[in-house]
Order: structure tokens, then sequence, then C-alpha cells
């Protein structure tokens, strides 16, 4: 298989985002009984989005060692991701609103739409390739996919990080 390197490079960004999410999150030191509900919420972005582009990516290269044809491996792979992307956007908009509703209103007002439209438009495109269309894209749009996991889970580690900032700011 011919991606095989670039999706071993998208899984070892995909490591390093989660562990440096991890590092933060050890590094912050308050206990996770005082964290703010929305900084849960923020954290689910993150770990949710780079393990899913991890897993993912690692996907058709585990149905390549099964000795699938590169039409199985690619429909396969783009119905796992489209699955993943819209399930995982569509639960982040649930749980988004039931902390909305809670009275914990959103940091950072733009984030979590844009990301949601990102991760819902990734996942059509890719069902829509393991279905037929797109077929001499199937490739693209799984990579596209994985991207916008990653450009997700980037995103929220930065804004993250400028919420724990302005909270000490604040203190």
């Amino acid at each position: 298989m011919q991606e095989e390197g670039f999706l071993l490079g998208i899984a070892q960004i995909a490591v390093t985002l989660a562990g440096f999410s991890g590092l933060v999150v050890a590094i912050r030191g308050a206990p996770p009984s005082s964290w703010h509900p929305r900084d849960i919420w923020s954290l689910s972005w993150m770990f949710g989005t780079s393990l899913g582009a991890l897993f993912l990516a690692l996907l058709p290269l585990l149905l390549a060692r099964l000795q699938l044809g590169e039409a199985v491996i690619w429909t396969a792979a783009n119905l796992a991701i489209s699955i993943f992307v819209i399930g995982f956007g569509i639960t982040m908009i649930f749980s988004g609103r039931r902390l909305t509703r809670s009275g914990h209103r959103p940091r950072v007002r733009f984030f979590p739409p844009a990301a949601t439209v990102v991760l819902l438009l990734c996942g059509l495109l890719s069902g829509l390739g393991a279905f037929g269309l797109f077929t001499q894209l199937r490739t693209g749009v799984f990579v596209l996919g994985l991207i916008a996991c990653l450009f997700v889970s980037a995103l929220s580690l930065v804004v993250f990080l400028v919420v724990l900032a302005r909270a000490a700011g604040e203190r």
C-alpha cells in the first residue's frame, strides 16, 4: 500500500496531540472535581478527535494486512470514518446543548459550531465515498476526514489553553 507512510505519519501526529493534551491536563494542577463542565467537554473534543484519527489512520493498514483489495479497504475505511465523525459530531452537539441548558455557556463562541460543521461535512463526503460516489477520490476524502480530526483536535487544544490562561489571569 503506497499510502502506508502517510497514514503512519497521521497516526503519529494524532498520538502526539493526544499525549500533549494529556500532559496539559496533568500539569494543570486542579483536581478533576473542580473543573468546569466545559473543560471536560473540551477534553472530549481533544481526545475524541485525536484518538479517532489515530485508530482510523491505522484501519486501512490493518485491512491491507488482511489481504483485502484496494476498493474494499477504502470503502470500509470511508464508511468507518463517516460513522465516527458524524456520530462524534452529533454527540458533541447534544452534550454541548445539554451543558448550555444547564447554564454552562460556551466559552469560545464560534469554535464548537465550526468544528461540528467541519466534521459533519467530512463525514458526509466520506460516506458518499463509501457508497460509490467519488470512487476516484475515496482515498482523498478519507485523508480529508483524518486531517479534519487532527485540525479539530489541535484547535480544541488551543482553545483549552486559551481558556486556562484566561482563568489563571482572572485569579
